[in-house]
């Protein structure tokens, strides 16, 4: 069944570089939007990315492209122009990670592609062939971000409870656009605006108690605040800035 719907996806990705109808170029307005891959070379995204799925996103506005390789973050520039995509200067973290083919992935990036939307799959056409094909990612909801969170690191560190008072905690109410919790002593609180997986944080309203392990709470407030690119695999959220994990939450 999965063979069949490969190729699915890669004939209609034939079809739509074949087709005069279908062969527009993709707009700024379609491409600005995070997508995931599907297939690489022809073959499933899953074969070759055993952790998680690359993704990729455009920034025109910066002439950036950022998202993940499967195991690393990546960031780039790029140019678009009549439907030519090229890429470059892509760089990543370093994380070591097994079951990824990201180095394929980065080489493809790196480049020349013609780029296409067809049946809302973004297609990469190098030589007229299509070697990336992306599937449009689904916006977290109200669902996805039920219930309470737990802060399991801040700004690249681990927090274990022997860091704080107790351990910080995060709830969204999303019936008025609210979020709270514990940063680690005090209790905090705040607006916030969610858009295709970005989140905008006000300026948060703090209880004032005084603890002994007050440090992590510091941190904590001054950094949840402006506008954050959410992700969410299994239990475990992500809220980053520049590509760059700033927090990391569980439940």
């Amino acid at each position: 069944m999965k063979a069949i719907k490969l190729l699915l996806i890669t004939a209609t990705a034939v079809f739509a570089f074949q087709s005069c109808k279908v062969t527009k170029n993709a707009t700024k307005e379609q491409l600005e939007d995070k997508w995931v891959l599907n297939t690489i070379n022809g073959k499933k995204a899953s074969d070759s990315f055993s952790k998680k799925l690359p993704t990729i996103t455009f920034d025109f506005e910066k002439g950036a492209i950022s998202g993940t390789g499967g195991c690393n973050g990546f960031g780039g520039s790029f140019t678009y122009k009549d439907g030519e995509f090229t890429g470059s200067k892509i760089i990543s973290t370093m994380m070591f990670c097994d079951g990824v083919d990201e180095s394929s992935y980065f080489k493809l990036l790196d480049g020349t592609s013609h780029l296409t939307i067809a049946n809302n799959n973004l297609i990469f056409l190098q030589d007229k062939k299509p070697v990336l094909i992306f599937d449009r990612a689904v916006p977290l909801n109200e669902t996805d971000l039920a219930g309470k969170w737990e802060l399991q690191s801040l700004n690249g560190k681990s927090i274990s409870s022997e860091d704080v008072t107790k351990m910080p905690t995060l709830e969204f109410n999303f019936a008025e656009n609210r979020l709270a919790g514990s940063a680690g002593c005090n209790n905090y609180n705040g607006t916030f605006s969610l858009s295709n997986n970005v989140l905008d944080v006000k300026p948060l309203a703090v209880t004032r108690m005084a603890c002994l392990k007050m440090e992590v709470e510091n941190e904590l407030v001054k950094a949840f605040t402006g506008a954050f690119n959410l992700e969410k695999e299994g239990n475990t959220l992500f809220l980053k800035k520049d590509n760059k994990t700033i927090m990391t939450f569980s439940k």
